[in-house]
C-alpha cells in the first residue's frame, strides 16, 4: 500500500534553540546527528518559506516498519514509531496532532524473476498514452546543456499534483550502485504519487474535504482507489500478445468479418509507434469503442513487437493480480 511519505510538524523557535544546545549543535545537523538512528526516516529543520520553524521528515513506511505488506490497521504502530523519533529530537511528541503530510506514495509491487520479461514489459509501457487528463508522459529529461538522456528504468506520466508510474526497482537500485533490498528483488513497481498540489485542493474542496493527516491517505481502499483512477486509467490491465496471437482470438470471436479486421488494424496502428497513434485515423468515440472491444476479448492494445529479440507470444500482465 504506502510507500513513502513527507510531512511536517510545526515548531516553536524556543524548541529549536532548546535542540541546539541540548545536543550542541546546529539545527542544519539534525538529520546528521541522527543519521542511521532511525531506518527509513531522513529529518530536517527549517523556517524557509514563511519564517515559521518546521521539522520536516521523508519516511519510508516499509523500512520504518519492517513490513511490506501495510494495511490500515499498522497505522497505529507507525504512529508509535514517529513519536518515538519526536520525543527523541524534541523530549517530546506533542506536536503529532499538528503533522501535516505534503507527499504520500502508494505502491504496487510485482515479482518478474525473468529479467528480459521485466524489460520487455517496460518498453510496451513506454507506448502508454503520451498524456492523460493532466499527466504527460515522460520518457526521459533534458540536463543543463539541454542535452537529451532517456530513462533507462523508468516511465511516468506527471502533473504538478499527481504522478503515475511504474519502474524496474532491482535495476534501479543497481544503477545507482545501491543493494537492493530484499523486497526489491526482481520487482516492477507501480506508483502512484499525490504530491502537495492535490493534497491541498482535497483538505479545501467545499464538500467532503480530506485532511493532510497521515490517518486519513492510511487506508486501503483509498489506496485501491487512487490507483483505478490514476494508474488503471493509462494501464490497461489486459495481458499482452504478440499481433499474430491477437489476430486468433479477434477471428475465433464472434465480432462481425469487418470489426474483426478494424480491430486487427487497429493494433497494427498501435504497434507501429503508441497507443495513440490510431487517433491520427479515427474520432476519440471510435478509438474508445475499440478499445473496448480489445478489453471484452481480454487483449491488450499494445501488442508485443513482432521482432522483439527473445519475446514469448504472450505475456501475463503484472496489474491484472491487483487487489480491486
Amino acid at each position: 500500500m504506502i510507500h513513502t511519505f513527507k510531512v511536517y510538524f510545526p515548531l516553536d523557535y524556543e524548541e529549536v534553540r532548546d535542540l541546539q544546545k541540548r545536543f550542541n549543535i546546529s539545527y542544519k545537523d539534525v538529520n546528521k546527528l541522527f543519521e542511521g538512528k532511525f531506518r527509513g526516516v531522513t529529518i530536517a529543520i527549517s523556517n524557509r518559506g514563511n519564517g515559521k520553524w518546521k521539522l520536516y521528515m521523508v519516511v519510508d513506511a516499509i523500512k520504518l516498519l519492517n513490513k511490506t505488506d501495510l494495511t490500515d490497521s499498522d497505522y497505529s504502530q507507525l504512529e508509535k514509531q514517529i513519536r518515538f523519533i519526536l520525543w527523541n529530537i524534541l523530549g517530546h511528541s506533542s506536536c503529532y496532532k499538528e503533522h501535516v503530510l505534503l507527499r504520500i506514495d502508494y505502491r504496487y509491487d510485482v515479482v518478474v524473476p525473468n529479467e528480459h520479461t521485466r524489460q520487455l514489459l517496460l518498453d510496451l509501457y513506454k507506448k502508454l498514452t503520451r498524456c492523460y487528463r493532466f499527466q504527460k508522459k515522460h520518457l526521459g529529461f533534458l540536463d543543463d546543456k539541454g542535452a537529451y538522456h532517456p530513462y533507462k528504468t523508468t516511465v511516468y506520466h506527471s502533473s504538478n499534483s499527481v504522478e503515475s508510474i511504474v519502474y524496474l526497482k532491482d535495476e534501479e537500485r543497481k544503477a545507482k550502485n545501491e543493494e537492493p533490498e530484499w523486497y526489491e528483488k526482481n520487482v516492477i513497481r507501480f506508483e502512484v504519487r499525490l504530491l502537495e498540489g492535490h493534497l491541498n485542493y482535497m483538505s479545501n474542496k467545499s464538500i467532503s474535504p480530506r485532511p493532510k493527516k497521515i490517518a486519513e491517505y492510511f487506508k486501503i481502499d483509498l489506496y485501491k482507489e487512487y490507483f483505478e483512477k490514476y494508474l488503471f486509467s493509462i494501464y490497461p490491465q489486459e495481458d499482452f500478445y504478440k499481433l499474430d496471437e491477437s489476430r486468433k482470438i479477434i477471428r475465433s470471436s464472434s465480432l462481425s468479418p469487418k470489426n474483426k479486421e478494424k480491430l486487427i488494424d487497429f493494433l497494427k496502428k498501435v504497434s507501429s509507434f503508441d497507443i495513440d497513434t490510431p487517433l491520427k485515423y479515427m474520432s476519440k468515440g471510435t478509438y474508445k469503442k475499440r478499445l473496448k472491444s480489445l478489453k471484452k476479448l481480454g487483449i491488450n492494445p499494445i501488442p508485443i513487437p513482432k521482432n522483439y529479440p527473445g519475446a514469448p507470444s504472450v505475456v501475463k500482465n503484472p496489474l491484472s493480480r491487483f487487489p480491486l
